[in-house]
């Protein structure tokens, strides 16, 4: 086998990274049928040198490794030949590791986790990032997400955990807005219909852009892009109150009737009639568990801000 293609073959093995060109050279040879019988015999040759605790370490940092590569494109023939060459082993290194390498997809297409009105999810991403989606949201991020970038889009608000990667900064678009991150944990709130898209940040650092703007945020720090005037603002938050639904609260901070309305919406899957210029000049500012009934939340709304209410089938109607 000649020294080049040894040489890309140590390197994955390695854990680490090959070039394009590189897996280009290696799927040409793996192709080859004159290149299998030399393959076989190198596998072979690599096991019996291979103590048990290096192959388990060179699997997990291929592992690792694996939604960070640059694979050219996968083919069934190459299948085919990592098959008869896996055969020849009992643990066959890199047989196992080319063979996820290569049938990693390369593609544009976009992989979408989202949440129903009344449902919170969680998610790990493949770089180990946390992401912890609240109701009615939508995040995307592409199938080869961690090779070259980090990028997400979001539709409604998430909170992140974010693995620190210095080369691949993490980014949330939403909106007009993107958040960029290394390694740091933070909120985002972009709902399509509401006036506001926030970022808020609880550990780190972030740089938050909108349009030739860019803000760098420090902890307890929140860009709010007001959409319908086009401006945005830095000021403090609440951390209690912004992050209550992650652990399963409905929590409001002066917050807004409309405001109010449209979460109890999401939170509970009902829809909610009101006027909404007779609560105009209305906030409130209270904090509910997540087994809290509908009924039990009204009570206490209708008491706090004088209104009367009535339940009809699948929708409310609130009159002042």
């Amino acid at each position: 086998m000649d020294k080049k293609t040894n040489d890309i073959i140590e390197k994955f093995i390695a854990g680490n990274i090959l070039t394009e060109d590189e897996s280009i050279r290696l799927d040409k040879r793996l192709n080859d049928s004159h290149y299998r019988e030399e393959l076989a015999d190198f596998l072979e040759n690599k096991w019996d040198s291979s103590e048990s605790e290096d192959v388990q370490l060179q699997f997990e940092q291929i592992r690792k490794q694996i939604r960070g590569s640059s694979s050219y494109r996968k083919t069934r023939r190459l299948f085919i030949v990592l098959s008869k060459a896996a055969a020849l082993l009992i643990v066959p290194i890199l047989a196992a590791a080319l063979y996820f390498y290569f049938t990693q997809p390369v593609s544009d297409e976009m992989l979408t986790l989202s949440t129903q009105k009344g449902e919170l999810t969680n998610v790990i991403l493949p770089d180990g990032s946390k992401v912890w989606l609240n109701v009615d949201s939508k995040l995307s991020y592409p199938l080869n997400y961690g090779t070259k970038s980090r990028s997400l889009e979001l539709k409604g608000e998430a909170y992140f955990e974010v693995e620190k990667n210095e080369k691949l900064p993490f980014e949330v678009t939403a909106g007009n807005v993107t958040t960029k991150a290394l390694g740091t944990r933070f909120v985002i709130s972009a709902y399509p219909e509401s006036s506001e898209v926030k970022s808020s940040l609880v550990e780190g650092a972030v740089e938050v852009s909108c349009g030739p703007s860019l803000k760098v945020l420090h902890p307890g720090q929140q860009f709010v892009l007001y959409k319908n005037r086009k401006e945005y603002t830095v000021k403090s938050f609440n951390k209690e109150y912004e992050l209550g639904w992650k652990d399963k609260q409905l929590a409001f901070y002066l917050a807004s009737f409309d405001d109010v309305i449209e979460q109890l919406e999401k939170w509970y899957n009902i829809n909610i009639e009101y006027d909404s210029d007779s609560f105009k000049s209305e906030t409130l500012t209270v904090r509910f568990e997540k087994n809290e009934t509908l009924e039990q939340v009204l009570k206490v709304f209708s008491k706090a801000n004088g209104f009367q209410y009535s339940v009809e089938g699948g929708r409310v109607i609130i009159k002042k």
